[in-house]
């Protein structure tokens, strides 16, 4: 829970530098997310909600590793508790807002998943849509 706290308050630090330079439409974040742990997630989820509602970024999250379940349309999603939504609800919501889902190609296919195995909206993308994206130094690249 301690390193659940630090990394929440990292990200908020980074949201105020962020929330200063990003009031025009127009800028760009990555968020990538590799943990499995569903807090973890769910708060990265919903720092991309925030960050895509409240500045009009272009946000693209990136789901990889552990991560990649979360955004599968079968099976059991964990709830991200001081939210009370469950993370397929979170993925919808950033959806919902305009930002993109992807799911890195080769873990998808690494853990034999296939694009109807995602919920609507989320899209199975190789590295010659992800890399130019990390590549691009007017993107802000958020890890998780």
């Amino acid at each position: 829970m301690k390193n659940i706290r630090h990394h929440f308050i990292a990200v908020l630090l980074l949201l105020t530098a962020f929330g200063s330079q990003a009031q025009a439409q127009g800028s760009k974040v990555a968020m990538i997310l590799s943990t499995d742990n569903p807090q973890v997630a769910g708060m990265a989820l919903h720092m991309a909600w925030g960050m895509k509602r409240m500045s009009g970024a272009n946000v693209t999250v990136v789901l990889g590793a552990g991560s990649v379940k979360f955004a599968l349309k079968k099976g059991d999603s964990p709830m991200f508790s001081p939210k009370k939504k469950n993370l397929r609800a979170l993925i919808q919501d950033v959806l919902d807002q305009g930002a993109k889902v992807y799911v890195c190609g080769l873990c998808a296919y690494a853990q034999k998943v296939g694009q109807d195995d995602l919920v609507k909206g989320v899209s199975i993308q190789s590295g010659d849509v992800i890399m130019p994206l990390l590549a691009d130094p007017g993107v802000k690249v958020i890890s998780f």
